[in-house]
C-alpha cells in the first residue's frame, strides 16, 4: 500500500500523506514521486508545476517541513505551494485559546499600577485614577474607573470599549488616544460604546446601533 496518494487538479497537485504511513517512507516516496515529475517537465519552456502536500491528522516537526522545502529547492520547473494539515501544534492551538479568551477582574487597581490581559476583559473592580488596564481584546466595564483603558493593544483596531467610561482619564483603543475631559465626559455614559471609526479615529455610539456599527466594521476589513 502507498505510503502518499498524488491527486491533480487546477491549481496542480496534491500529495496527501497516509495518516498510518511512516514518515521517513512516505517522504522517501514523495521524493521519488517528484523526481519522476521532474523529468518529464525538463523543457525550461514548460510550466511550473505546483505541488501542495497535505498531511492530514499528522502534524510535521520544523524540520520535516524544512528537509521537504529544501527538496523542492533542488527542482525549479517545480514548487511546493504549502503544507497543510488539519490540526495545529499545541503552541499555536494555546497561543489562539489565550488570545480569544475572556478574562474577569473584580480587584481594586491602585494608582500607578498597570495590569496587563490577553483577550477580552471583563471589568468588575475600581480603577483608580493614574492606574491603567490594557487588553488585547475588546473591554466590558461594570466597575468604577477613573484611570486608563486600553482595549486593542498593540494593533488591534476592531477592539470595543463597553460601559460608564465618563471618570476616566482617556481611553485607547490600538494606537488611538481619546482624552476624556470636562466638555465630552457626556459622551461616554453607560449604555455607550468606543470603537474605531472609518477616519481611525474613537467615535462613541449608543449600545442599540452596536449590531449596525459591527456590521459595517466587517465589511471594511473584508
Amino acid at each position: 500500500m502507498s505510503d502518499i496518494i498524488l491527486k491533480g487538479g487546477k491549481d496542480g497537485f496534491s500529495v496527501i500523506f497516509s495518516d498510518l504511513a511512516n514518515y521517513d517512507s512516505a517522504f522517501k516516496e514523495l521524493k521519488e514521486l517528484i523526481m519522476q515529475q521532474n523529468v518529464k517537465s525538463t523543457n525550461e519552456n514548460d510550466d511550473v508545476i505546483s505541488f501542495t502536500i497535505k498531511t492530514g491528522n499528522r502534524l510535521l516537526t520544523d524540520e520535516q517541513k524544512q528537509k521537504i522545502t529544501e527538496f523542492f529547492e533542488k527542482y525549479p520547473q517545480l514548487e511546493l505551494k504549502d503544507i497543510e494539515s488539519n490540526v495545529e501544534a499545541k503552541n499555536v492551538v494555546e497561543e489562539l485559546l489565550d488570545k480569544n479568551k475572556t478574562n474577569v477582574e473584580s480587584g481594586i487597581v491602585r494608582s500607578g499600577q498597570k495590569l496587563d490581559y490577553n483577550g477580552d476583559l471583563i471589568f468588575l473592580g475600581t480603577l483608580h485614577r493614574d492606574a491603567q488596564i490594557c487588553a488585547t481584546g475588546s473591554i466590558y466595564v461594570l466597575g468604577q474607573v477613573d484611570g486608563v483603558i486600553q482595549a486593542g493593544y498593540p494593533d488591534n483596531t476592531n477592539a470595543i470599549i463597553f460601559g460608564n467610561l465618563k471618570d476616566v482619564d482617556q481611553i485607547r483603543i490600538a494606537d488611538v488616544v481619546e482624552i476624556v475631559t470636562d466638555d465630552n465626559k457626556s459622551d461616554f455614559d453607560n449604555g455607550k460604546f468606543a470603537f474605531i471609526d472609518d477616519l481611525h479615529a474613537i467615535s462613541v455610539d449608543d449600545l442599540q446601533n452596536y449590531k449596525d456599527r459591527m456590521n459595517d466594521l466587517r465589511k471594511r476589513t473584508g
